[in-house]
């Protein structure tokens, strides 16, 4: 099994970007099977970059630890890659890009028809930068945020409400007015449950503010906010958090139909 640090070299990654590494089989399955039933287009780059070949997943074997891929039009370049010792695939995945490894194609049959056989990569790279992707928090079961009050304030603490969260920051209120929402202002100790993840503590700054109207008329501030200096540990679990999310909102459109 290849190291942290030689996944990151074969992808041409930063350290800083560990954060976004999801090595759980159960989740990088997940991931796969979703952009297979979304029919996302998969870009294999192989050669050092310098060649590449639009394709598709077309199935996910758990069991067998296999991917399969469409087999590129161009013969003379499905031949290159299936002698390519290390190929990148790029995709998108709800609005996230993806990125993993194949060390290696074969050439096999499925459904009658040429296909790229490979290894489910044993982790993958989804980016979820806060520019570029967020995730609305259920309204059902609002997520919330503890924040932790300067010293000699009855309570020590005050709960705000998420409206989103990314692996960069979260949008949220304060329907009690309780805390100072102002650009710039920054709380230390807070603190938030995540469901079937666990709890993560970090500080934030205030970065823009808007006004913000409840459902009851009542007016009150919306808050951009982003984290500071958060330890990787605790950015993964956040992002393991809006994969479930998903994972469970996508569940419940296919029950719907």
């Amino acid at each position: 099994m290849a190291t942290q640090d030689e996944i990151l070299a074969q992808l041409d990654l930063e350290p800083q970007d560990s954060k976004y590494l999801i090595r759980s089989p159960v989740e990088i399955l997940f991931i796969l099977r979703t952009i297979k039933q979304q029919s996302s287009p998969v870009t294999l780059h192989f050669n050092r970059g310098d060649e590449l070949i639009h394709t598709s997943i077309l199935d996910v074997d758990s069991e067998g630890g296999d991917l399969v891929m469409g087999y590129g039009d161009n013969q003379k370049l499905s031949q290159q890659a299936l002698r390519a010792q290390t190929l990148i695939c790029t995709t998108i995945h709800d609005q996230a890009k993806v990125r993993f490894v194949c060390n290696g194609l074969k050439k096999i049959r499925f459904n009658h028809r040429d296909a790229f056989g490979a290894k489910v990569p044993e982790a993958l790279l989804r980016v979820q930068r806060r520019e570029n992707f967020r995730i609305a928090t259920p309204e059902e079961e609002p997520l919330k945020c503890m924040v932790a009050l300067p010293p000699g304030q009855i309570p020590a603490t005050a709960e705000v409400i998420l409206l989103d969260i990314s692996c960069g920051g979260m949008a949220i209120i304060d329907p009690h007015q309780r805390i100072v929402l102002e650009p710039g202002v920054t709380y230390a100790g807070c603190r938030i449950d995540l469901p079937q993840i666990g709890t993560i503590t970090f500080t934030m700054r205030i970065k823009e503010v808007f006004p913000f109207t409840l459902k009851n008329g009542v007016t009150c501030k919306r808050a951009g906010c982003e984290y500071v200096a958060m330890p990787e540990s605790m950015a993964s679990m956040v992002q393991r958090y809006i994969i479930n999310l998903e994972r469970e909102r996508n569940a419940r459109r296919i029950r719907l139909g």
